[in-house]
């Protein structure tokens, strides 16, 4: 017999994968594409910075465009909204093969809102395959399958580059095309998704004895405001906001350090700039997709000791990689080109910059990632179970939010000040989250059940 909460994971997973491998290798390659003299409709010695403000415009109105996410998937349903959502992906790769500044900074507002849908969505249609049994290893698998997106793009891109700085109009023709047709791939993977078997999420909570009816989609809007004001969802928004930083530092911020540091000598051995930091994408992958399957062969013995352990070594993990990070690099390596008197003007350092060391902390961070990410999903589920729309349109809400507000001042600030952010606030998030998930095994320990 077919277990078609598992199929459906997997699937969404597949979806998932081929969409945002698509997606990311567009992104990672934008400013490349946009800063070629073979694209007139644009100010190409701008074009970096047309890409900064199209990344922002999709961080900003995701934000905010989850006010209305769970209205969305209340009125049309997990399935759907994760299709209609989907869309705009298609159109903001497709609208860089004929770049104009209007449509590519429409389809990246429109992509902010399907993203939204497409998120709330995602959660909700997990939370519905899964029981309190199954709810980590579903979580694990879908983390694993979406976050080698990281590596199929990256090798993608690791390839496609080469030594090309400029991209020329048949390069630029073939490669969106092709990611155009893999996010087309998983947008149409979305068509196979069949409809939940009934399941219940056992939590063994009195509170959640009986299965409520499904919100409409104003119901589900005010259900997300009412969240904001619980104590749950408040101490949750600290270590929503951590994912956010963490987000934006290793997707767009530690990539720019490993290619600012390769004017030094010893650093690169002679690999290309390009080629070093979609290596280190594809090994922020692999960490990532470790600890996806790993917590989700584990997902038993999750259950069984808790969420807690598994959040306090992402954040251990995580410190330790930003110490390392403030060791290997240096201060202005963000957002400018270190240069070799820079180096030698910083005589107190322990050790000379290393590429080996930066890709071992490329991988850190996506382990880290990992830890604090599926277990987020699984302390939402376990919460919101019966309204898991809203809880994961605020979840997304302050995770893309700050993701945006780190991705303006990365740009401007020092790294130390930048690691001594994401220091504090991994402390404090973890702090949260452990507060929230020992307040969540007090309630299953008092409950007992009528024999």
């Amino acid at each position: 017999m077919v277990d078609v909460a598992l199929y459906n994971v997997i699937v969404m997973g597949l979806a998932f994968m081929c969409m945002f491998g698509a997606f990311q290798t567009s992104t990672f390659i934008e400013g490349t594409v946009l800063h070629s003299n073979h694209t007139p409709n644009l100010d190409t010695a701008n074009g970096d910075g047309i890409a900064f403000t199209s990344v922002a415009i999709i961080y900003f109105v995701l934000a905010f465009a989850n006010a209305i996410a769970p209205a969305a998937v209340g009125f049309l349903g997990a399935r759907r909204g994760m299709f209609f959502g989907a869309i705009p992906y298609c159109l903001f790769i497709a609208c860089i093969l004929y770049p104009y500044l209007f449509t590519l900074y429409t389809c990246s507002a429109l992509l902010g809102i399907g993203a939204a849908v497409l998120w709330t969505a995602q959660g909700e249609y997990l939370t519905n395959n899964s029981t309190d049994q199954t709810m980590s290893r579903n979580t694990g698998i879908f983390w694993a399958l979406l976050q080698s997106s990281l590596v199929l793009g990256n090798i993608t891109v690791y390839f496609i580059l080469g030594n090309n700085e400029n991209i020329d109009n048949e390069l630029r023709y073939l490669v969106y095309g092709v990611l155009t047709g893999a996010c087309t791939l998983g947008w149409l993977l979305l068509l196979l998704l069949r409809k939940p078997p009934a399941l219940k999420y056992s939590l063994s909570l009195s509170t959640q004895a009986t299965k409520k009816a499904i919100p409409g989609p104003i119901e589900a809007t005010m259900s997300a405001l009412r969240l904001l004001k619980t104590r749950e969802m408040v101490l949750l928004s600290i270590c929503f906001t951590y994912t956010g930083l963490e987000l934006t530092f290793f997707s767009g911020v530690y990539g720019t350090m490993i290619g600012n540091m390769d004017h030094l000598e010893g650093y690169t051995h002679g690999v290309f700039k390009k080629n070093m930091v979609a290596l280190g994408g594809v090994i922020v992958g692999a960490g990532e997709i470790l600890g996806g399957l790993t917590f989700g062969v584990l997902g038993s013995r999750t259950i069984k000791y808790g969420r807690d352990p598994v959040v306090i070594f992402g954040m251990l993990v995580h410190l330790a990689t930003f110490y390392v990070c403030y060791l290997n690099f240096l201060p202005s390596s963000p957002y400018q080109t270190v240069s070799p008197d820079e180096l030698l003007a910083d005589n107190n350092r322990l050790f000379n910059p290393s590429v080996a060391v930066a890709q071992v902390c490329a991988f850190t961070l996506g382990l880290g990632d990992s830890m604090f990410n599926t277990q987020i999903y699984g302390i939402i589920a376990a919460l919101y179970s019966e309204d898991s729309a809203p809880a994961f349109a605020v979840f997304k809400f302050f995770q893309s939010l700050f993701s945006g507000i780190a991705f303006i001042y990365s740009s401007h600030v020092q790294l130390q000040w930048q690691l001594a952010i994401l220091a504090v606030m991994a402390i404090f998030g973890t702090w949260s989250f452990v507060t929230v998930e020992w307040s969540l095994k007090k309630k299953r320990e008092g409950y007992q059940p009528i024999q």
